[in-house]
């Protein structure tokens, strides 16, 4: 019985120090985990992610380059971020500003860049493929542009909402059947198209103009009609309106059509794979 004891409270010793070198390598590759805040930019890559540490993960891949991320709980969005001088509250996330000085062993490295790296609790390491945010600075075109809000703003990595102070889409007032237009430059397979909506300005809130949207993907871009999915609306200030493509469309073009005047886009992230 006393061996049984002396056995018992040794295995806790063993597994509570291992947990304490665990929880310390964290903490020295980690230096701050702030929830209900996100890093404002710019972003190096965004990608649809499975989890946190997974997030985090992606980061330490590509040290020169990213110093932090944002986690989005609801939508599983991973920001990764060059810069975390600035940022802004947001209730619905979590920023992590992460130490690359040190060198941490990643058992992930033969992963490519399409890949998630995920270690399951038999320790075997498995590459999953990621869902890449395919938008961020690539081409664009839009229906018409109100004032200075080009159609570029869309995939610019600046999540901020305030469209004055931001810089988001903004198609013309007459513009009655308005569209906005992304060339990926070569052909994906696309799951899903995030839109994040105008928020409250000093124009007051006219986030409820984002309504009754069609998102359709395409080869070319005089035929970008296959069906991806809809957002009825009306949206709300500073939404992140998620629209799903089931069917899982192949194409290189994506394009954002609604049937009411105002068309406004803070940013669009379109997330799919490598065919």
């Amino acid at each position: 019985m006393v061996g049984y004891l002396i056995s018992k409270s040794l295995n806790e010793v063993t597994f509570t120090t291992v947990l304490l070198c665990l929880v310390s390598l964290y903490e020295k590759a980690t230096a701050a985990v702030v929830h209900g805040e996100r890093y404002r930019g710019p972003f190096v890559r965004v990608v649809g992610i499975i989890g946190q540490q997974q997030c985090v993960r992606e980061c330490r891949h590509i040290p020169k380059l990213c110093r932090g991320v944002n986690y989005q709980r609801q939508g599983l969005l991973c920001d990764l971020v060059s810069a975390i001088d600035e940022t802004e509250l947001k209730s619905d996330y979590v920023r992590i500003e992460l130490d690359q000085t040190s060198h941490i062993p990643d058992e992930c490295l033969p992963c490519s860049t399409d890949d998630l790296c995920v270690t399951l609790s038999s320790k075997k390491v498995h590459c999953i493929r990621a869902l890449l945010g395919l938008a961020l600075g690539k081409q664009t075109k839009q229906s018409s542009t109100y004032m200075s809000f080009g159609a570029e703003y869309a995939v610019d990595g600046n999540r901020g909402t305030d469209i004055h102070l931001d810089k988001c889409t903004h198609t013309g007032g007459g513009d009655t059947n308005p569209w906005w237009r992304v060339d990926l430059l070569t052909v994906y397979t696309i799951k899903s198209v995030r839109i994040l909506n105008r928020g409250i300005d000093h124009g007051g809130d006219l986030s409820n103009r984002l309504r009754d949207v069609t998102v359709t993907v395409g080869l070319t871009e005089s035929d970008v009609n296959t069906p991806c999915g809809v957002f009825a609306g009306p949206g709300t200030a500073s939404q992140l309106v998620v629209i799903n493509c089931p069917t899982s469309p192949q194409g290189r073009f994506v394009k954002i059509s609604k049937t009411t005047s105002v068309l406004t886009l803070c940013e669009v992230d379109v997330f799919g794979v490598s065919v």
